[in-house]
């Protein structure tokens, strides 16, 4: 009799378990949410311009190990951050973004096991234009309409030299100039190009203003 009463609560158990493990996948859906497909509008902050084409390089962070979801208690694992996928974007198009996927089990408010990504932003890049992040990806309306400053050749020129590079050549990982990177001083940033993005990369920056 008392087997078959702790094999019943057993059994309930294991279903609340599962019950709540669906409700988390689905939080963790609703977190990462798809971006909306508006196109972005991107124009010259003096004239209004639209710039017709655009380097878009994406930043993501990501999170390996155990998390407990209200910051108490035991926990541990490693933080990174990193850019990926960078793609060349026209204004007025579609604006799509795949977003990353994470893989794990938890309790809500609780507990998080597993390895967890997600998107932090877009660097908007023009040539001859202050660079600019689009943190806003889930927002619509006139928040898609950006703004990019024009700057002198000498300006682009350093710009290039000591910032933008490292996403040109063979180099993977960024330890400086942490706040263009919105990141906090020290950072490590991964740069994770194969050789057709290092390449695309490489071409966009070396095109030139009409």
């Amino acid at each position: 009799m008392l087997r078959k009463i702790f094999a019943i609560v057993l059994v309930g158990l294991l279903l609340l378990t599962m019950m709540s493990l669906d409700r988390f996948s689905d939080r963790a859906s609703a977190q990462q949410r798809k971006v909306p497909k508006e196109p972005l509008q991107v124009i010259d902050a003096s004239t209004g311009k639209l710039i017709p084409e655009l380097l878009l390089i994406p930043r993501y962070s990501s999170f390996k190990g155990t998390s407990t979801l209200l910051g108490e208690g035991p926990g541990g694992g490693t933080d990174l951050d990193y850019l990926a996928t960078p793609f060349v974007y026209r204004t007025g198009t579609p604006f799509i973004l795949k977003l990353p996927k994470s893989t794990g089990i938890g309790l809500p408010g609780l507990i998080f096991m597993g390895k967890g990504r997600s998107i932090q932003g877009v660097l908007v890049i023009a040539p001859r234009y202050r660079p600019l992040w689009f943190t806003s990806l889930w927002s619509v309306g006139s928040e898609r309409k950006l703004q990019l400053t024009l700057i002198s050749d000498n300006q682009w020129s350093l710009l290039l030299e000591k910032t933008l590079s490292p996403l040109a050549q063979d180099v993977r990982r960024i330890n400086d100039e942490c706040s263009f990177w919105d990141l906090p001083t020290p950072c490590t940033l991964e740069t994770r190009y194969n050789k057709k993005e290092r390449e695309l990369v490489r071409s966009f920056l070396g095109q030139k203003r009409e």
